[in-house]
């Protein structure tokens, strides 16, 4: 009796292990699940059924941004910190407004491959990579890939009419965090050259 419950004790601990390995090697597979089943449900009618986004309508491609950005991200959108009217009626949601579904959801889409999109204007890239590096390298990498923790995001792989909405917008806000007074030639010039840089290591 005593030998088997060693037996079963010792059996208990290695399963402990593998799950630990598991969760150091990877995405866990039950939140990877639960992820696609809440982004497919909740987000995929905007950002598309792989988290690629809409370049006509500016709407961001997701898949293999940080993780860490995409939790943050999501749970400022739950919180209407971060408002939106068009991803209001996503949050409203139960499914998608809870601390689980932010985790899930950004193990989801972190993991995903990216994919190559169209790329601005060549002519504005080498003007671009000189904006870009005197404004926005400081804080998103000289590759752009953002930072782990969070708080900068990776610009890699993006769509080229998302990146200059967003800049327009940095550059007409009161911003104090970073160098984001640019105008429209730059604007136009720095999202080129990001267009061009194609993938993300989410896993750094």
């Amino acid at each position: 009796m005593r030998h088997s419950l060693f037996a079963f004790m010792a059996c208990i601990a290695g399963l402990a292990g593998c799950e630990t390995a598991w969760h150091r090697a990877g995405p866990v597979p039950v939140s990877v699940a639960r992820g696609k089943d809440i982004y497919q449900e909740n987000c995929s009618g905007c950002h598309a059924i792989r988290a690629t986004g809409d370049s006509f309508r500016a709407v961001p491609a997701l898949a293999g941004q940080r993780f860490e950005y995409l939790r943050r991200q999501i749970d400022r959108f739950a919180s209407d910190e971060r408002h939106s009217a068009a991803m209001r009626w996503a949050f409203n949601r139960v499914s998608m407004s809870t601390p689980q579904a932010a985790i899930d959801v950004a193990t989801y889409l972190s993991q995903l491959p990216e994919q190559k999109f169209a790329e601005g204007d060549p002519l504005h890239q080498t003007e671009g990579k000189t904006g870009f590096v005197a404004h926005c390298a400081a804080c998103h990498g000289m590759d752009a890939r953002g930072n782990v923790d969070g708080t900068t995001p990776s610009l890699r792989a993006q769509h080229d009419s998302y990146l200059v909405n967003r800049l327009r917008q940095f550059a007409s806000t009161s911003m104090t965090v970073g160098d984001h007074n640019l105008d429209e030639r730059a604007i136009i010039a720095i999202s080129a050259y990001l267009s061009s840089m194609q993938g993300v290591d989410a896993t750094e």
